[in-house]
This record gives structure tokens, C-alpha cells and sequence, in this order.
């Protein structure tokens, strides 16, 4: 390797006006190098080639591109899948040479990854996205993910809820979305799995949680307090979902959203290489070997008690549903299930009534079958209430008069 003043002294004795064969005498060196030293630039680095112009072929989309980045997207597959949809022809290096001046730089923290044996253990988290104008209203949404451990095989589904009834629903829908179910779940210490910890780490589940864990056969394992990487796969596909999926999606509703995020799922994070094993989730889901489902689903009805008002109705969600008048003042059960139905219960778990349940709000589901042997409502009025009927002794005899009566009262007075 020639140093420094060498390489001086090669190109000083060029530009006196000697021959590379001369030189090359004089230094006892290859008229290769001196010929090399003479054509490099005085940092000794070689001159620059005459390149051909890059960049071309995505010149035809920076507008789509900076509007992309705009919205946050600065995920290159993502953009790359976008912009080949739309006909670019070129490839994924030149997308990393023009975002990288977008990314900002991140410290990593070095953790030891823990590595778990087929069907053994799959990691779910919530994430928060914002908000959601749904039904008028404008509603946070969340984003559940569950991952298998040993393949990395992800579900992912768009909620608006984080509450018990959602977190039993989605592990039930990712259950079947994999055909089976893990031996094991960690997730955080959410008051939907775990109530409180008390003295020496004893937990206290959630009761209707331990019951779903139960009868799908698989062991909760809450995060030690403060210890969220414990469920780092789980937390890395999080951050995928948001820059390979999220940022920059539109969609007109929930369902929509939901529907997008399957069809990513299949087409692009369930059989994309994976970066830590090298290969696609999707071909070693075939070695998980989970438990097999139930053959019947658990039941995840939103569960509430009301009472019923004695015009033989109760309040759920800001509508209203009649229930027979004999049940006029009883505290109910009502169950919402997922498929769309109020089903109306006695304390003794008798069904009394079920309606269809309607979007909005003040709206007024009425089956004339629970007014049958009331007084018949006068037309245009709902029907009668079923105070007529249950306490008739309690109603005062009111004589009815015309207004002309109150008009002569009032002329009296006044004189």
C-alpha cells in the first residue's frame, strides 16, 4: 500500500514532466499503480466515473412519493408495492436512496431474545390509533395484535373498544384465523386479564377471562410489571402494522378497515421473510402444531342488567326495546351478541325477548306482541302503558273539560 507521501511525491515528479515508465524506475513500483496514484484526486481517492443518470424511472412518481411521505409513510416495501401497482418499473434501491433523507436516526436498546418451541406461546397487545368518526360520533380506535412465537404467523383487527367483551372476541376471531390455539398467551397486566397483584405477585384474574382461557385450553401469562419487552414479538409486529399498514391507509368504515388489514395479512406480513428467522411466518406456521378448537365458540355476549320501565321497555345504548308487560319493573339480563342480537333474560335466565339492535340513537323497537290484553293506544300513539293494567286502582278519575271552561276561569280572575 503506498502512503501518503509516496503517492505526494509519484504525482510531484508527474507534473515536473517525467514518464510513468520513468517513474516507475526511479520508485521500484508497478506503472499499474503510478498510473493509478497520477489519476487519482490529491485526497488519493479515485476520480469519480461518469455515471449514468439513476433515479429515472421514479422520477415519474416523487409527486406520489412526497405525498406518501407527507402522510408518514416511510416504509420502502410499502412504497415499493404502492408504486408497482401504479407501473414503476424499477427497483427497491433506489425508494431507500430517496427516503433515507426522511428518516430520523434511532437509539436501540440491546435486549436478549427469547426464542419459544412450536404451539408454545403467542403474544397479543393493543395498540392506539387515534380516532374514528362511527355512527356520528367521533370513537377511539385500537389495534389488536396477536403473534405466534415460534413462526411469527400475526392477526391483526381494528376495534373501537378495548373492553372485556372485544378482548374475548378478538382472541377468539384470531384463534380462528390460525384454526387452533397456543399453549400459552402473555400479554400486559390489562384489567381484562389481570383485576390486581397482590402481596408476592399473586394475581387476581379477571373472572370472565379465566373462564375463556379455560375453555379454550391455554395458560395466561400477565408481563412482570414494567417489563413490556417480555412480549417483544409482539411489540415489534406492532410497529410493522403501523408503518407497513397503517400509515397511510384510507378506508370509509370499520368494516372496510378491517377487511384491508386480512387481505395485508395474507397477501404481505403472513409470507413476507421475516427479518429474524429468514424465512416467511407462513411456512413454519405448518411445524406450530397448535390445540385444536372447541367444537362450539365460547360465549362473548356483552353482558348487562336493566331494569324495565313500566311502559314494558328497557334502555340499552341509547335506544329503546320492549319486553312483555308481565316483566314491567323486573331487573333483566341483557345480552348483546356479536352477531347483532339484544336477547332479554329473567334473573332465572329465561328468554323473554330478542330484537334486533339498531344503529343510532332514540331509536324505538317495539313488538306489539308485548302489549297483547293492554288497552288499545289511541292512533298515532305507542301502545298503552302498562301502569293501565298492573295498578289500575292507583290512577285517579280526572274529569276532562274544554278549553273554553279554563278561558272563562281566567276572564273571572282577571275581573
Amino acid at each position: 500500500m503506498v502512503n501518503l507521501e509516496d503517492r505526494f511525491m509519484i504525482r510531484d515528479m508527474y507534473r515536473k514532466g517525467q514518464s510513468i515508465s520513468a517513474i516507475a524506475r526511479q520508485t521500484g513500483r508497478d506503472r499499474k499503480t503510478i498510473r493509478k496514484i497520477i489519476q487519482a484526486g490529491p485526497s488519493g481517492d479515485r476520480p469519480a466515473r461518469r455515471r449514468r443518470k439513476r433515479g429515472l424511472k421514479l422520477a415519474a412518481y416523487e409527486g406520489y412519493l412526497k405525498q406518501r411521505i407527507a402522510e408518514g409513510v416511510l416504509n420502502t416495501r410499502k412504497l415499493l408495492r404502492e408504486l408497482k401497482a401504479r407501473g414503476y418499473q424499477g427497483g427497491l434501491t433506489q425508494l431507500i436512496l430517496y427516503v433515507q433523507p426522511y428518516r430520523t436516526s434511532r437509539e436501540e436498546r440491546a435486549v436478549m431474545r427469547y426464542e419459544t418451541e412450536p404451539g408454545q406461546q403467542a403474544q397479543v397487545d393493543w395498540t392506539s390509533l387515534g380516532y374514528i368518526s362511527l355512527e356520528g360520533r367521533q370513537q377511539r380506535l385500537y389495534a389488536f395484535v396477536m403473534t405466534l412465537g415460534y413462526s411469527r404467523m400475526m392477526y391483526l383487527e381494528f376495534t373501537t373498544s378495548t373492553e372485556v367483551t372485544t378482548w374475548l372476541r378478538c382472541h377468539q376471531h384470531a384463534f380462528e384465523y390460525f384454526g387452533g390455539v397456543p399453549r400459552e398467551i402473555l400479554h400486559d397486566n390489562l384489567k381484562t386479564a389481570v383485576l390486581s397483584r397482590g402481596a408476592g405477585g399473586k394475581i387476581q384474574w379477571n373472572p370472565r377471562y379465566l373462564d375463556f382461557a379455560l375453555y379454550y385450553g391455554f395458560s395466561p401469562y400477565p408481563c412482570k410489571p414494567y417489563r413490556a419487552q417480555t412480549k417483544g414479538k409482539v411489540e415489534r409486529s406492532i410497529g410493522y402494522v403501523q408503518q407497513s399498514f397503517w400509515v397511510g391507509t384510507h378506508f370509509s368504515d370499520l368494516v372496510d378497515l378491517n377487511s384491508q388489514a386480512l387481505e395485508w395479512l395474507q397477501s404481505v406480513a403472513n409470507v413476507r421473510i421475516h427479518g429474524t428467522t429468514g424465512v416467511t411466518p407462513l411456512s413454519r406456521f405448518g411445524q406450530e402444531h397448535l390445540q385444536p378448537l372447541p367444537g362450539t365458540r365460547f360465549d362473548t355476549s356483552q353482558i348487562t342488567h336493566r331494569r324495565a320501565t313500566r311502559d314494558c321497555t328497557v334502555h340499552y345504548r341509547g335506544n329503546v326495546y320492549s319486553v312483555p308487560a308481565l316483566h314491567a319493573g323486573q331487573m333483566l339480563l341483557l345480552k348483546e351478541t356479536e352477531d347483532g342480537w339484544l336477547r332479554i333474560y329473567t334473573a332465572e335466565q329465561n328468554l323473554v325477548a330478542e330484537h334486533r339492535l339498531v344503529s343510532g340513537r332514540f331509536q324505538r323497537v317495539v313488538l306489539e306482541a308485548h302489549y297483547a290484553g293492554l288497552p288499545q293506544a289511541q292512533p298515532g300513539r305507542p301502545p298503552a302503558l302498562a301502569r293501565q293494567v298492573i295498578q289500575p286502582e292507583l290512577a285517579p278519575a280526572v274529569e276532562i273539560r274544554p278549553l273554553s271552561v279554563y278561558a272563562l276561569v281566567l276572564e273571572v280572575n282577571h275581573d
